[in-house]
């Protein structure tokens, strides 16, 4: 059977043309079957990575009791003269000089360690600045044991909070040397007992990818939203075809988060691995941490390991989650109170999963004020187009409309409406908002059913996961009656564009990668495309699902 479908495949894409709905399911099974291939749910043993520029003075290994001291020293070196922005957090009272002048003094430990509040951005407990000369710069600190964790951060970073690459620190030896106890805080170097050593090195365990997989930039069992969204889409697709091998696939990947769980909180929280595996459930601090990532465990909602995760992030997403004043989610990052276009899919989806999960209307209303808000925010009026970002700071948007923005914005809409009642009194407001940007979206398809990185500018290049995005939309709306039949035609031909895109082993081409907002349509133009990029691949299964359904 399994040869059969190949064999049907394999003319499709050969053909270059629609062949009906069975063929959509065959192509989208492909696509599935490459990726749970291409899956592994278990670990190697990995040396912790040094990333972000984060600078950890680790004291533990030296088993100091309270009152005892240790000393730590290390060279900096920046290619300019200059004042440099120091952020520091320590659970030690300590102080810090540089080349032998004291900068900077605390006199208790106050935190464990700083907290990761955006991508690669975190809140220190205190910021300073130092003066450095071209050159090297040595640091040194005598720091005093309490009974906090005998550990100290220091990262060098902009004014935006983001890491300052102008300061870098020596390799040889990487990281401070340290020594203690020791009695006198100012005998440099000390000695005998004292001499000075390097932290151990810790080994992490970090989730393994297939040396043959297609994407191996991050383990597809990893939580990231991408790949929330993927598994999601698996599983349905397995629902669809009562097949258990993808609703099982999906199980496995449910189970191994959950299995391992207290070891990687561990792992996060006491050998600071603020890039190891599953980080993100452990960071929470954004919607691309806590919503779409936490999709499949609604499979099994109800069980109790899955319902005390999903009520964790779920309390971050409902009472901590940045927002605007009038209750719009938003991020810190470019900067402070920014409305971006992908937090309709990272937050929509999960809030209906809470809503089907507990029978609470609350979630329900709040996704639906999230549409109708971002709205008012980032959709131009002129085009029925959504901008990538909002700039409260400037009361402007970003200026591009990215083509995986909007994809995201429509599958929000569609999942919203496939669970709102025509009854319920804004269901005609949304299914407003959602068929007039699918009408706005026909303008700008190019002749073989494709969208463009930026959906007006032709000259951008053809990209997969938004040309996905808008054919599930669609399809979906015709299969609903909420769109005319008349737009199965443009749905079909979006499809078969990303067909045209995937290969005989199930390779999906023309995903743009990863992106933040960007300041100019050059920005968007020169983002790569990455095979197999999961942040595309639950779109493209997805739509392939939805044309299928429209054909059954």
């Amino acid at each position: 059977m399994k040869l059969n479908r190949y064999i049907a495949c394999m003319i499709l894409l050969l053909c270059g043309t629609y062949a009906g709905a069975q063929s959509a399911l065959q192509v989208v099974q492909r696509v599935a079957d490459k990726v749970i291939r291409d899956t592994r749910f278990s670990f190697s043993r990995v040396p912790r990575p040094d990333v972000l520029g984060m600078q950890v003075v680790d004291f533990r290994s030296l088993a100091l009791t309270p009152g005892q001291q240790a000393v730590a020293e290390t060279v900096f070196i920046t290619d300019k003269d200059g004042s440099f922005m120091l952020g520091i957090s320590s659970g030690m009272p300590f102080s810090l000089y540089h080349d032998g002048a004291l900068v900077y003094e605390q006199s208790d430990g106050i935190a464990f360690k700083p907290y990761e509040y955006a991508y690669n951005r975190f809140q220190f407990d205190t910021v300073i600045h130092v003066r450095l000369k071209a050159g090297s710069n040595k640091f040194s600190l005598n720091a005093k044991r309490t009974g906090v964790a005998p550990v100290l951060f220091f990262r060098w970073i902009t004014e935006a909070g983001d890491i300052d690459n102008n300061v870098r620190a020596t390799t040889q030896p990487a990281g401070w040397l340290m020594a203690g106890p020791v009695d006198n805080l100012v005998a440099y170097p000390p000695s005998g007992k004292n001499a000075w050593q390097l932290a151990p090195q810790f080994y992490l365990a970090g989730l393994d990818t297939d040396s043959n997989a297609a994407y191996r930039r991050d383990p597809y069992s990893d939580w990231h939203y991408s790949h929330g969204a993927l598994v999601w889409s698996i599983q349905r697709l397995g629902e669809f075809l009562k097949d258990s091998s993808y609703t099982g696939y999906g199980n496995r990947y449910t189970d191994n988060v959950l299995n391992n769980l207290d070891y990687f909180r561990w792992q996060y929280d006491s050998l600071f691995a603020y890039r190891g595996s599953y980080h993100r459930i452990f960071r929470s601090s954004m919607l691309d941490d806590a919503g779409a990532p936490a999709l499949p465990l609604f499979a099994n909602g109800a069980d109790q390991r899955n319902r005390a995760l999903l009520d964790k992030l779920n309390a971050f997403i409902m009472n901590r989650q940045p927002r605007l004043a009038d209750g719009i989610f938003c991020r810190p990052e470019p900067v402070a109170y920014t409305v971006w276009a992908d937090d309709l899919f990272m937050s929509v989806p999960f809030l209906l999963g809470m809503q089907k999960l507990t029978n609470d209307d609350t979630y329900r209303n709040e996704a639906i004020r999230q549409v109708l808000g971002f709205a008012r925010y980032i959709r131009d009026p002129q085009t029925g187009l959504y901008y990538h970002g909002w700039f409260q700071a400037t009361g402007k948007p970003s200026g591009v409309f990215w083509g995986r923005a909007n994809g995201w914005v429509a599958w929000a809409m569609a999942e919203l409406l496939d669970n709102l009642s025509p009854k319920h009194p804004q269901y005609k407001a949304v299914l407003k908002l959602y068929t007039a940007h699918m009408q706005s979206l026909l303008r700008y398809q190019d002749t073989d059913g494709s969208w463009h990185q930026v959906l007006n500018k032709k000259e951008s290049y053809k990209e997969t996961s938004c040309t996905a995005l808008f054919a599930l939309a669609m399809a979906r709306g015709v299969r609903k009656g909420w769109l005319p039949a008349s737009f199965a035609v443009p749905a079909k031909k979006a499809w078969s564009y990303v067909a045209s895109q995937i290969n005989e082993q199930g390779v999906v081409k023309g995903i743009c990668q990863g992106t933040e907002i960007g300041e100019d349509v050059s920005f968007y133009e020169k983002r790569k495309t990455i095979d197999n990029d999961p942040r595309g691949l639950g779109a493209v299964i997805t739509a392939g699902l939805e044309i299928a359904r429209l054909e059954k």
